[in-house]
């Protein structure tokens, strides 16, 4: 069996979640001892696996089925629900985004996500195919804490105090107004979120580009940075008010260098994150400070949900995830039923 795992324009998604899902799978198959090519032009391997949904993609997909090749898409991607209130525009096309996804998934002979919801989703919308749960996966060899990296970050940033961090493109849903007025109830704790803020001409959501421009002094927007690992392992907690997710590798990640995790109490992550086990989860702003508050004065809880995390990311390994890939290849190309085997093995 040799598999192509095939992203297309990996510098658009750069900064994304996309490749960073796509590279710790390209690990799990290693690890599993899947043979593997990234090229989708080579002329043998048996199963194409796409990462992303472009154009290119499409005609590899084409091509492949014509040669009699499987292919698997990844659904990184719901549709509309993951897609609007991101970027300028995005809302009024959205309808269309999602009818080009869906039929795009209609090309294939099985469709991989990372959730179950995200499966269960794709089910109601009756797309044909038989849709299984491959979560994504963490290196925790590579995302281990480290004090010295801790400790050099800080002080690049200026972070004195109690620290809370966030990462992802500045957008609406991702809550960054949130973040912002949680900030503003704890002026004794530092806030820094990682990641891109776009230009407005991107992402024109006035009343967000506000909130950044009058926040509070306890928050600071360094921008998109390469190294994940020491602005990750800088921060006390990570706190994601995001609204729509799938399963985001930034939990993931913080996760493995045993940050605890605060979350939005949203759908998407029923099932795998579980409240004061796992992570903590709220719904608003108030909550998120008391909880904050909670886990900077209770070093009993601080240390659950940081043990949590750490267990967390332990099932979502590279290892874990290599065998699931591996076990659900030989079944799309040996034409087996996959009933028993649709939803996540963790």
């Amino acid at each position: 069996m040799k598999v192509c795992l095939y992203l297309e324009a990996p510098e658009w998604v750069s900064k994304s979640g996309i490749k960073r899902a796509y590279e710790h799978h390209l690990k799990a198959m290693e690890a599993a001892g899947i043979d593997v090519v990234c090229d989708p032009n080579a002329s043998d391997y048996d199963l194409l696996h796409l990462h992303f949904f472009g154009p290119k993609s499409f005609i590899h997909a084409n091509r492949a089925k014509k040669m009699g090749r499987k292919v698997i898409v990844h659904a990184h991607s719901i549709g509309a629900h993951d897609f609007q209130n991101s970027f300028t525009l995005v809302n009024p096309i959205s309808p269309l985004y999602e009818w080009y996804l869906h039929h795009f998934y209609r090309q294939s002979d099985c469709i991989f996500t990372c959730s179950q919801f995200a499966k269960s989703q794709l089910d109601a919308i009756g797309l044909g195919k038989p849709v299984a749960v491959v979560n994504n996966c963490i290196d925790r060899a590579k995302f281990r804490f480290d004090e010295a990296k801790r400790e050099k970050t800080r002080a690049q940033f200026g972070l004195t105090r109690f620290t809370v961090f966030c990462a992802g493109n500045l957008i609406p849903r991702k809550g960054v107004m949130d973040f912002i007025e949680v900030a503003r109830q704890l002026p004794d704790f530092d806030f820094i979120w990682y990641g891109q803020l776009w230009s407005k001409l991107f992402t024109f959501y006035p009343a967000m580009h506000k909130a950044i421009e009058n926040r509070p002094t306890n928050v600071k927007f360094p921008g998109f940075v390469d190294d994940v690992i020491s602005a990750f392992c800088a921060g006390d907690v990570f706190f994601f008010p995001s609204y729509t997710e799938n399963q985001p590798m930034v939990l993931l990640e913080a996760a493995s260098l045993r940050r605890p995790l605060l979350v939005r109490d949203i759908p998407e992550y029923q099932g795998w994150m579980s409240h004061d086990q796992t992570c903590l989860k709220a719904t608003k702003p108030t909550e998120f400070a008391a909880l904050l508050r909670a886990l900077a004065s209770d070093s009993t809880l601080y240390q659950k949900i940081s043990d949590g995390a750490d267990a967390l990311a332990e099932s979502f390994s590279v290892a874990q995830v290599g065998r699931r890939l591996k076990q659900l290849y030989e079944q799309v190309l040996n034409g087996e039923s996959m009933e028993d085997s649709l939803t996540s093995i963790r």
